[in-house]
């Protein structure tokens, strides 16, 4: 039985930890974040020593450069699972249609099954009796566009506190802490290394070596080490899976880190689109106070969407901190446009029982033009913001002004930024990877699981898409009989 490195513990590399463990392979995790299992830990708190352990920030100095572009992801052990919101939309047919041959919606529906139904993924039944998603759907209503449906969540026992991102205090979302990854944990073969930021891969014999820094000094911003000393885990099979920011760059290292005497460097291999055509899935907000009462934070953070084609409309309520501080927005009060001040923190007082947003998951018309590069042990983020799906925007505010609702002006519409918390892409199968299993070409036993791999936006919030095709890889990877050769 071969030794299992896993860089990473979200959809990816637990999915993989689950299913190497359970085929009798040993498993060691390293995971740049904290363990959050203890519930002693677990907050319901803008207290930001708690938000940047758990979150991560490309810029982290966003609120002074002022960039055009900004990447959010989570970390700790179970990955974005802690931070996401539970929903489970499939791919539209039309989204495989450039994607490497045999991936279509059909062949991919029984592993989004097998997802789902690990991670219990179905619709609340009371959706729409609370009052966010049905004010969501009287709006939809109102603008003429088509009616929400009820999302599936990956809640089970929720207690409708609206309070599923930055975490569930409760234990109540469906992560991979307590689906895959306690799997993978229950057949006692996982070691699991937190609090490890992960620099290089090398070869050393016929082994594979992953170098990593400890950030247990760290109090925050864990992504952000890059020095100290440097240790070493040893196996036989490595797994990538760190998402399509963290990803790409460790490939990168590796290919062009200076080795100890003895180590060698993974094999080469055509890297011209590595860290390039990463997809912001045209993630987008667009709120505003309506008349009606919301109550906003009663029930799931999003619990249904409306769909039309290339992107989807669901209602949304996050923690005051997002919307008002990390992008800005603005309404205009006392004749004046305002960010901040008094008058603003007064407007404030209504967001709970009057505000709402319009969340926008899609196709951007300008397409994957995210990339991602090594700085020094960092990460650099470049391009330019990508644009809302067409007509996003403006599906988005009919919606609230049909409603009666005085509109809030985003940050893209301010200054042109775009934020997402959904990039995919980086080591795209077909160039950097086998469509397979997922291998690094020219390089056996290296894969990588994660988001990274997508060839392009799925249209919808990725992650049952990432498990699904992680799913898919590991049973070409184990060699399941029937395995699908696509």
């Amino acid at each position: 039985m071969a030794h299992v490195l896993i860089v990473g513990s979200g959809f990816g590399g637990s999915i993989a930890a689950k299913r190497f463990t359970e085929a009798g392979h040993t498993v060691a995790i390293i995971e740049m974040g904290e363990d959050f299992r203890d519930p002693a830990k677990l907050q319901q708190s803008q207290d930001t020593k708690f938000i940047l352990r758990l979150f991560r920030d490309y810029p982290v100095d966003y609120l002074q450069s002022k960039p055009r572009l900004i990447v959010t992801q989570g970390m700790g052990l179970g990955g974005g699972s802690l931070v996401y919101s539970g929903i489970h939309l499939r791919a539209p047919a039309n989204v495989f249609d450039s994607w490497p041959t045999g991936y279509t919606r059909s062949n991919l529906d029984p592993y989004y099954d097998r997802v789902e139904a690990r991670i219990d993924a179905t619709p609340d039944p009371a959706t729409f009796a609370y009052g966010r998603p049905s004010v969501f759907a009287q709006g939809a209503a109102a603008a003429g566009l088509p009616a929400p449906r009820a999302h599936p969540l990956a809640m089970t026992g929720c207690t409708h506190c609206g309070w599923c991102v930055p975490i569930c205090k409760w234990g109540k979302k469906n992560t991979m802490a307590h689906t895959y990854l306690a799997d993978a944990i229950d057949t006692g073969r996982v070691q699991l290394w937190t609090n490890r930021k992960a620099n290089y891969i090398a070869k050393y014999g016929n082994k594979y070596r992953v170098t990593y820094w400890k950030t247990d000094s760290a109090q925050d911003n864990y992504h952000m080490v890059n020095d100290g000393r440097l240790y070493y885990q040893e196996g036989d099979i490595v797994v990538v899976a760190c998402g399509a920011v963290e990803s790409p760059p460790l490939l990168e290292r590796s290919l062009n880190e200076s080795l100890p005497a003895g180590w060698s460097r993974i094999n080469g291999f055509d890297d011209s689109t590595l860290g390039t055509g990463i997809d912001g899935t045209g993630d987008f907000v667009q709120g505003g106070f309506v008349p009606q009462e919301v109550f906003g934070y009663q029930g799931a953070i999003m619990m249904s969407s409306l769909d039309m084609g290339d992107y989807v409309l669901q209602d949304l309520h996050a923690i005051p901190v997002g919307p008002t501080v990390k992008f800005e927005s603005s309404f205009y009060l006392d004749g004046k446009e305002r960010t901040w001040g008094l008058s603003y923190k007064q407007k404030l007082k209504d967001y709970g029982k009057h505000m709402i947003a319009v969340a926008i998951i899609g196709k951007s018309p300008s397409g994957a033009n995210i990339s991602v590069s090594d700085d020094d042990g960092n990460v650099a983020v470049g391009g330019n913001a990508y644009s809302p799906p067409t007509g996003s925007i403006e599906a988005a505010r009919s919606i609230i002004t049909a409603l009666g609702g005085e509109l809030g002006n985003t940050p893209w519409e301010r200054r042109g930024v775009a934020a997402t918390v959904h990039p995919v892409g980086g080591c795209a199968m077909g160039n950097i990877v086998q469509p397979t299993d997922l291998q690094v070409f020219n390089n056996p036993g290296l894969h990588v699981i994660d988001g990274s791999v997508l060839p392009a936006s799925p249209f919808r919030n990725p992650v049952n898409t990432i498990a699904a095709i992680a799913e898919k890889a590991m049973d070409v990877l184990l060699d399941v009989p029937g395995a699908p050769n696509w």
